[in-house]
């Protein structure tokens, strides 16, 4: 088992703006609620792990190259979101989305209630794989958040 294939594709798949990847014996972005690419009793597994639980196994295969293969081409068929705005403020969010989509970036608003009180609502703004990379040139602070909500 050669690490070299696993780091190189740990950065092509960094480069690729992907961020719901774990490689065993590199890392990841995250380590659990992940797709995963592991090593056990002399097999190569692809797998969704949730809450530490590993799911149904996708793929498997005794040689490395083949289930790095088929590892890149199923994570990269998933939509990697990166949070851009975490607000309370519907005109900061709109402002954003709009400042993005003038750069043809594509965002996806996903709001959620905050349960501090009543009606109390938490906009928050994602873009996909690489336009994570265009954030910096967009907004002042990645992610644009509301302090009480750091």
């Amino acid at each position: 088992m050669t690490n070299q294939g696993l780091k190189e594709l740990y950065n092509r798949l960094i480069a690729e703006g992907c961020n719901r990847f774990y490689i065993d014996g590199i890392g990841g972005p995250h380590n659990d609620d992940v797709e995963c690419l592991g090593f056990q009793n002399g097999e190569w597994l692809v797998y969704y792990t949730e809450r530490g639980q590993v799911g149904h196994v996708l793929f498997r295969s005794d040689d490395q190259q083949k289930a790095i293969d088929y590892y890149y081409r199923h994570v990269m068929s998933i939509e990697h979101w990166h949070l851009a705005v975490m607000t309370r403020s519907k005109e900061v969010v709109n402002e954003v989305r709009q400042k993005l989509e003038k750069r043809l970036i594509k965002t996806i608003q996903n709001d959620i209630p905050s349960y501090s009180k009543q009606g109390d609502v938490v906009f928050r703004l994602f873009v996909t794989g690489k336009d994570v990379f265009q954030l910096d040139k967009v907004l002042d602070e990645v992610p644009l958040c509301d302090p009480e909500l750091k």
